[in-house]
């Protein structure tokens, strides 16, 4: 885990698969192969969830560590029109 931002931070109040984030702040270096497979975990994502039009890296990790099963039933009863 590394440290709470100090500096700039990313534009607040997107759409967000998963909410509140009020976890841990996570950082990392992917391999060639890693980063071909989180890519591919966004694309899977942002079908299973089109009301977010930009997936960020942090609902994939969730999605990574959540499962797909579970992720569909959180998006089922928290995503729109629920």
């Amino acid at each position: 885990m590394t440290k709470p931002r100090t500096g700039s931070r990313a534009r607040m109040g997107r759409p967000s698969v998963f909410q509140p984030k009020d976890g841990a702040r996570v950082q990392g270096v992917l391999t060639k192969t890693g980063a071909d497979r989180f890519e591919a975990a966004r694309r899977k994502l942002a079908k299973l969830a089109p009301h977010v039009k930009i997936v960020s890296d942090a609902d994939v990790i969730e999605y990574l560590a959540r499962g797909e099963t579970i992720t569909v039933a959180y998006i089922a009863a928290h995503g729109p029109g629920a």
